[in-house]
């Protein structure tokens, strides 16, 4: 059995979780667009990896191999302040190929989480 794959961001000292699956739901009923790949801000932030992970040769093969498998088919999903939700690895496969755009849908309001874990520091 694999992990479910998830989203999570840090506010307000608590972590929130979405899980990609139901934000796919969610997302279903809006309209995709074109956005500029050089306005989203994930391209230039560890996104995968951070302080409990390390980038090694394995860990990024991983991740190149998902890049590679990834369909442009399906748009990025992105938070009602514009952040990455889901789609890291097509941004980056589109990234690869010169692309200036990629399709995504956009929530207005942001769904509520799956989890929320408080924070120890």
């Amino acid at each position: 059995m694999t992990a479910a794959e998830k989203h999570s961001t840090i506010r307000d000292g608590k972590r929130l979780v979405w899980y990609t699956e139901r934000l796919w739901s969610e997302a279903k009923a809006l309209k995709p667009f074109e956005v500029e790949l050089s306005s989203i801000r994930e391209l230039d932030q560890d996104c995968w990896f951070g302080a409990s992970r390390k980038a090694t040769l394995r860990e990024v093969a991983s991740h190149c191999k998902r890049i590679g498998a990834a369909s442009l088919d399906w748009p990025i999903i992105l938070n009602a302040d514009g952040s990455l939700m889901d789609g890291g690895h097509r941004v980056c496969k589109a990234l690869l190929e010169g692309r200036s755009t990629i399709r995504a849908v956009q929530f207005s309001a942001m769904p509520d989480p799956d989890e929320v874990h408080r924070v120890v520091a």
